[in-house]
């Protein structure tokens, strides 16, 4: 059975330097230099395809992303978690914004590897617009199961488990299916081993062009810091005795449940 991930490797931004966030033109932050990962949805996705070949289901597993040479590393770090092809369109433009371009390009390369299922992420953690999967679904005419926590393979269904705003709800659907995965803290993408990441750097990569269409560019116009402030009151006294006791009878002993 073929299965397709599709993950995007985002530039990690909790590395930038508050100064870099604001340039002088009053765009947006320069993030080429950044190291990338993929998001946490995407990373839980990919441990659940992990569970469910270890399980005993024969899975042929394809990492896919969309982008340039920086999600290199990523395919190789699922290639020493034994992914057995490794996919990247390349493209150097700005996707956050462009969904309907990633979901045809996701559908056009179905078609190639036959995959039976395709996994992805909720949302990304750029451009969070969450449209990705549903495009891809609405293009394959397959159903999407989005808010995923954790899905079984029997095929040719698949039973996954969704977090909704009233709880939890179980779902058997019959394949094909797009499943949008939601990290919940429950599962986590193994850490390969040393000789597994040797021979991962040998690894075969596919590397295709693409060229996005003519969607009108999205940037950044400004960008202005929210300031958060904190109410500061100053204990008076004329003794540090006389500011302890002050403390403690305004401050402290209020607090105190009897």
């Amino acid at each position: 059975m073929n299965v397709l991930l599709a993950f995007k490797a985002e530039p990690d931004l909790a590395g930038m330097a508050e100064s870099a966030w604001l340039t002088p033109d009053g765009g947006g932050p320069d993030t080429m230099l950044l190291r990338c990962e993929p998001g946490v949805d995407e990373q839980a996705a990919a441990a659940l395809l992990l569970e469910n070949r270890a399980a005993g289901h024969d899975l042929r597993l394809t990492a896919l992303s969309i982008g340039d040479d920086r999600a290199l590393h990523w395919l190789r770090h699922f290639a020493a978690l034994g992914f057995d092809e490794r996919v990247l369109l390349e493209t150097t433009a700005s996707l956050r914004f462009d969904p309907a371009f990633v979901a045809r390009q996701l559908a056009m390369w179905q078609q190639r590897c036959d995959a039976e299922m395709i996994v992805t992420g909720c949302q990304s953690s750029e451009g969070q617009n969450g449209q990705t999967p549903w495009l891809l679904a609405e293009r394959l005419g397959w159903p999407c199961l989005t808010q995923v926590e954790c899905f079984t393979l029997v095929p040719p269904f698949v039973t996954v488990e969704q977090r909704t705003e009233t709880g939890s709800r179980q779902c058997r659907v019959r394949l094909p299916a797009v499943i949008a995965v939601r990290q919940y803290g429950d599962a986590a993408l193994p850490v390969p081993g040393m000789r597994q990441r040797l021979a991962a750097t040998r690894a075969e990569i596919v590397r295709v062009p693409v060229t996005p269409g003519d969607t009108p560019p999205v940037t950044c116009r400004d960008l202005q810091r929210k300031t958060q402030r904190r109410d500061v009151h100053i204990i008076q006294g004329s003794s540090v005795q006389e500011k302890a006791q002050a403390l403690w009878t305004m401050y402290l002993r209020p607090g105190i449940r009897p």
